[in-house]
C-alpha cells in the first residue's frame, strides 16, 4: 500500500514537472503577436522565410524600423553574387515582398543596423573609386529618414579607406560603431570599432585583447550599452568554413572577453551567423544555412527566445 501511495504521489509532480519543461519550450498561450507571428520558444523557428528569404540569399542581421512598419537586411540575388540592402515593408499583418533599399544604388551595400534612438540607419558600402586604380574605397555611411522617404548616403570620412573589407555593422547609445571587417594583408577577418569622442568618428582600430585572441570573426552585434556582444565565429575544432554564434562579455577592464559557443539549440552542424537582438531584447535572430556554402537558397531567418543566452550572461544584462 506505501508503494502504491508513493506512486500515486509522484504521477501528478511528474506530470506538473513535464507541463513546466514543455510551457518553457513551446510559445504561451494568447502570447502577443511579434510582426504577425506567434513568438517562439526556446526551440528556433523560421521567420518569415516564405518572403524575406523568397528568391533571396540573406546575407545580413535583420533590421527593424523603430517605427513596426518594416525591416532591413542585406542579401544576394539567386541569380548573382552582387550584393546589396532590401526592405520589407509590415502591413500589421504581413510582410510585403522585399525590394532594394531606396537609398542605395548599384551592389556592394552592406550589414544595415539602425542606431539605437532610431534616428539613422547605419551600414558598409563600396564606393566609386573616382580614379583608374582597380582598389575601390570602402566605407560605413548613414542615412536619415525625412517625411519624404531617407536622404542621400553619406559616408563617415575617417571610415573611407582601400585597405579592408566592411561587413555588417553595430551601433551603441555612445555612438560607437563596430563592425566586421579583414585588412587586405591579412587572412582573418576580425571585429573592429569606431570611437566616438568629443563628437568625432575616429578611425577603425581593432579590438584588442582576449575577443582577437584566436577565433575568426564576423557579425558583431552589440549591446546598446556596450556590456555584451553577440558575433559569429570559426570554431576552433570542426569543418573551417562552418560558423557559430557566441558572446562575449565586456569585463571591468574594458576588455572583451572571448567569445562563449551557444549551445543547442541555436548551434548545429549547419552554418550560424548573424545574431542579433529584438529592439525589445526578447528575441534573438540569425541565419542558419544549411547549403553548401553559407550563402544559397537553404539560408533562412530564425527566430528564439532570447532565454537561450541567460546561462551564458551574468545575470544583471539578462
Amino acid at each position: 500500500m506505501k508503494t502504491r501511495t508513493r506512486i500515486r504521489n509522484v504521477i501528478p509532480c511528474f506530470i506538473a514537472f513535464m507541463a513546466v519543461v514543455i510551457c518553457g519550450l513551446q510559445p504561451q498561450p494568447g502570447a502577443k503577436k511579434f510582426f504577425g507571428l506567434t513568438p517562439p520558444g526556446l526551440e528556433p523557428t523560421k521567420f518569415w522565410a516564405d518572403i524575406l528569404t523568397a528568391e533571396k540569399h540573406p546575407h545580413g542581421q535583420l533590421a527593424f524600423s523603430p517605427d513596426g512598419k518594416g525591416v532591413f537586411w542585406a542579401a544576394m540575388l539567386q541569380d548573382g553574387p552582387d550584393q546589396t540592402i532590401f526592405h520589407s515593408a509590415f502591413d500589421g499583418k504581413v510582410f510585403s515582398r522585399p525590394e532594394i533599399a531606396p537609398f542605395v544604388t548599384g551592389s556592394g551595400n552592406r550589414g544595415p543596423a539602425f542606431s539605437p534612438d532610431g534616428q539613422r540607419l547605419y551600414f558598409s558600402a563600396v564606393l566609386p573609386s573616382g580614379h583608374s586604380s582597380s582598389e575601390q574605397p570602402t566605407a560605413i555611411c548613414y542615412v536619415e529618414k525625412t517625411g519624404s522617404g531617407w536622404t542621400k548616403p553619406l559616408p563617415i570620412e575617417s571610415t573611407i579607406d582601400t585597405l579592408m573589407t566592411k561587413g555588417q555593422v553595430s551601433v551603441a547609445r555612445s555612438g560607437n560603431i563596430y563592425f566586421s571587417g579583414r585588412v587586405h594583408t591579412e587572412n582573418a577577418p576580425g571585429v573592429y570599432i569606431c570611437r566616438y569622442i568629443d563628437g568625432k568618428v575616429l578611425p577603425p582600430e581593432k579590438i584588442p585583447g582576449p575577443l582577437s585572441a584566436g577565433a575568426r570573426l564576423v557579425d558583431p552585434w552589440v549591446d546598446p550599452d556596450e556590456k555584451f556582444m553577440l558575433l559569429s565565429y570559426f570554431p576552433e575544432e570542426g569543418p573551417p568554413t562552418l560558423t557559430d554564434i557566441g558572446i562575449s562579455i565586456r569585463q571591468a577592464d574594458g576588455q572583451w572577453s572571448r567569445p562563449l559557443g551557444l549551445d543547442g539549440p541555436v548551434n548545429t552542424p549547419a552554418y550560424e551567423r548573424f545574431p542579433s537582438l529584438s529592439r525589445d531584447g526578447q528575441y534573438l535572430f540569425f541565419i542558419r544555412s544549411h547549403s553548401e556554402g553559407f550563402a544559397g537558397d537553404q539560408a533562412h531567418f530564425y527566430w528564439v527566445e532570447a532565454r537561450v543566452l541567460d546561462t551564458l550572461r551574468p545575470e544583471a544584462l539578462r
